[in-house]
């Protein structure tokens, strides 16, 4: 379960999950999921193409959803992952409606989600060598690097 906590909607969130909670329990599952509450202070930050070579700052706790336009591209994760964690494997999007359903266009977006751990820098990187069906990417648009700092 994805909660998406703004600082408005704190408590109905936590209400939603402490349902959910008791969903669960009162179903028979041995297990009982347990929630927890971003502080108003931890952000969400949505990074996409248009971001590659730039540099971000967050703090301790925040969250950086990387969407990337291509399913070519590889993302090889945090350089750092003591400071910057990639928090699941690298996933694929629905289909856009503008992408049609012809092998080898590469037009399905990517998802790959990290949680800012520690302080320092990290490197997120990405690579690709195709930029569409039997298109090579040139230097400028087959890398994506995100330095991340953590204050």
């Amino acid at each position: 379960m994805r909660l998406n906590i703004t600082r408005s909607r704190r408590g109905s969130a936590l209400a939603a999950a402490l349902a959910a909670a008791s969903l669960l329990t009162a179903a028979g599952c041995s297990t009982v999921a347990s929630a927890s509450v971003a502080s108003s202070t931890q952000h969400q930050y949505v990074v996409r193409d248009a971001s590659n070579g730039k540099t971000i700052w967050l703090h301790t706790g925040d969250r950086i959803e990387l969407i990337l336009s291509s399913n070519y591209w590889q993302v090889s994760g945090s350089s750092a992952p003591k400071v910057l964690r990639q928090t699941h494997a690298t996933v694929l999007m629905p289909r856009p409606s503008t992408c049609p359903r012809i092998p080898g266009l590469g037009c399905i977006p990517v998802r790959t989600d990290f949680l800012a751990v520690g302080h320092g820098k990290a490197v997120i990187t990405a690579t690709r060598t195709s930029c569409g069906e039997a298109m090579r990417c040139s230097s400028q648009n087959s890398h994506f690097t995100l330095i991340v700092r953590i204050h």
